[in-house]
């Protein structure tokens, strides 16, 4: 015996399929918007690469940090002159397992990179695990904060 009329069976019906297509449009903006970091992300790789300080310029928030590896700090201006100087030469760069969490007009990126390169002539390979703090302004995302620490191989 059916316990709702046939109005009820479609309200519940109607109900479920709205939650479905809810759930999937909201997907669809994560996936939008994890697709906007990991070109982000992409598109930084490159400007370290090619030391292509009109990215890196407007990419760089005024006030930018870089939380390094050994525990040091840079400023955006120090960071920037490892690039135009030629003392960091990264030669590789990729990033994986990324992760975004948006807040607002503020958006986490976290993930791990591999590192390849010299600075100041010195060869070194790197993994890294990072967390990158980005902001919206100005009609666009800028990185704030950079931190990265070195994975420990076993």
């Amino acid at each position: 015996m059916n316990r709702f009329g046939p109005f009820a069976q479609r309200a519940l019906w109607f109900i479920a399929l709205a939650f479905l297509v809810g759930r999937s449009s909201a997907r669809a903006e994560l996936t939008a918007n994890e697709q906007t970091f990991l070109k982000l992300q992409h598109d930084w790789a490159v400007a370290r690469k090619t030391a292509d300080m009109g990215f890196l310029e407007s990419f760089y928030a005024k006030e930018f940090t870089v939380g390094s590896m050994t525990g040091g700090e840079s400023t955006r201006a120090e960071d920037m002159a490892m690039f135009s100087s030629g003392d960091l030469k990264p030669a590789v760069i990729q990033d994986t397992a990324m992760h975004v969490s948006i807040y607002g007009a503020t958006a986490m990126v976290t993930g791990l990179e591999h590192l390849e390169g010299t600075y100041r002539g010195n060869s070194g390979k790197f993994d890294l695990r990072f967390t990158n703090l980005f902001v919206y302004r100005d009609s666009r995302w800028q990185i704030v904060r950079h931190q990265a620490a070195q994975l420990q191989h076993q």
